[in-house]
């Protein structure tokens, strides 16, 4: 199986920097996007099969990502994994609503992020559930 390709919308570098440093490159081809629109562009030109999403970031917010995404693109399957300092139970709803496979609270466990976005990928993708679990021994 050849790596999961995560886009990782982000608008902090340090954030950036830490996913950068901590998910794992033997599992997953990363590309960055540090604001909504570059995220969606990037989105529609690669299809990646995670996205780990922050919900505030500039020029378009990640929740108009999601709504992009889900609503207007029409896209249920893309893994949507959002990654927020907000555990606002209105936030949590809103992407809830969206079909997110995942909320994340900020700060995350450095040791513990590739095998969470990889569960929440198995989860949303049973099919891929043998595949995975291959991948898995590289974290």
């Amino acid at each position: 199986m050849d790596n999961l390709k995560l886009l990782i919308a982000e608008d902090n570098s340090f954030s950036r920097k830490f996913y950068d440093t901590y998910i794992s490159g033997k599992v997953f081809d990363k590309r960055f996007a540090e604001n909504g629109k570059i995220a969606l562009e990037i989105y529609a030109e690669w299809r990646p099969d995670i996205i780990l999403l922050d919900l505030m970031m500039p020029v378009v917010s990640g929740q108009e990502v999601l709504q992009q995404i889900r609503e207007t693109r029409k896209d249920l399957a893309t893994t949507i994994i959002i990654s927020s300092l907000s555990s606002h139970k209105d936030d949590v709803s809103v992407c809830a609503h969206y079909g997110v496979q995942g909320y994340l609270v900020k700060p995350l466990n450095p040791r513990e992020i590739s095998k969470i976005l990889l569960q929440l990928y198995k989860q949303a993708n049973p099919r891929q559930a043998e595949e995975i679990v291959a991948l898995m021994q590289y974290l």
